[in-house]
């Protein structure tokens, strides 16, 4: 089981052949991993206050599957080697 925990109190769960989106621990999407399709990244740099000066590093994914649509999530830059397992994992189910 790989769990990945983003922004917005949101989780993503690869279960063996299911991959699931929470929000709240509640359920969002639930998918085949099977069905996984593509993944799109993008690094995010933005202020934690609005006139400070702190910056946060973030990760932005965009996971495509069949029939199901995509899955957007956002989480902290020290949490790409967890997100990068899980996409490894879908890439691996998905052959």
């Amino acid at each position: 089981m790989i769990l990945v925990d983003g922004q917005s109190n949101e989780r993503l769960v690869l279960d063996g052949a299911w991959f699931e989106k929470q929000r709240g621990g509640r359920s969002v999407t639930r998918s085949p991993a099977a069905t996984f399709r593509g993944a799109q990244w993008n690094d995010i740099e933005r202020r934690v206050s609005l006139f400070g000066r702190e910056k946060e590093h973030l990760v932005q994914v965009t996971l495509m599957f069949e029939g199901t649509g995509f899955v957007g999530f956002v989480t902290a830059a020290a949490n790409r080697p967890a997100l990068t397992a899980l996409v490894e994992a879908l890439e691996h189910a998905a052959r």
